[in-house]
């Protein structure tokens, strides 16, 4: 405690850049699986997958996210910790990928704060669902053979 004590007194009014390191991976750290891959697939990281001692294929977010945090600019560095911060809102507890963002969540405050229009973006986003919906096709359906209740015969089924 008196460590800690000791280094909260002489913390500077500006971290220096490994004390922003130390902050940004300590945070990711906190955020558990599905907000590492979320933060791997918006900052495009390459996850590569490698073996566990147990046989299973996995990836190591953490490794990752602390070679791409070393590599980042301070500027950079600032606005992870921001997105890391917002990550979590991305979170629907019923799993349910239309529910609207929450008007009182961190990311709709910032999206606010940055002139952000979270409406515009989700007509975007239902305007591209649906053209790639429209390009998968359904499967032709093929005659009822064999021992099943063919259709053809009986046409109220």
């Amino acid at each position: 405690m008196r460590i800690l004590e000791a280094i909260r007194k002489k913390s500077p009014d500006v971290f220096s850049r490994p004390d922003l390191e130390m902050v940004a991976l300590d945070y990711f750290r906190s955020l558990g699986h599905d907000n590492h891959r979320r933060l791997s697939k918006l900052y495009a990281w390459e996850e590569k997958k490698s073996k566990t001692s147990w046989g299973a294929d996995t990836v190591d977010y953490k490794k990752i996210a602390a070679a791409a945090v070393q590599a980042m600019k301070t500027a950079d560095l600032n606005r992870f910790l921001v997105v890391c911060a917002l990550v979590s809102d991305l979170y629907c507890p019923g799993y349910n990928p239309r529910q609207t963002l929450e008007k009182h969540s961190s990311l709709a405050g910032t999206a606010a704060r940055y002139r952000v229009n979270p409406v515009k973006i989700g007509v975007v986003v239902t305007g591209e669902q649906s053209r790639t919906s429209a390009r998968i096709k359904t499967p032709q359906t093929r005659p009822v053979t064999g021992r099943g209740t063919d259709c053809r015969r009986y046409p109220g089924i």
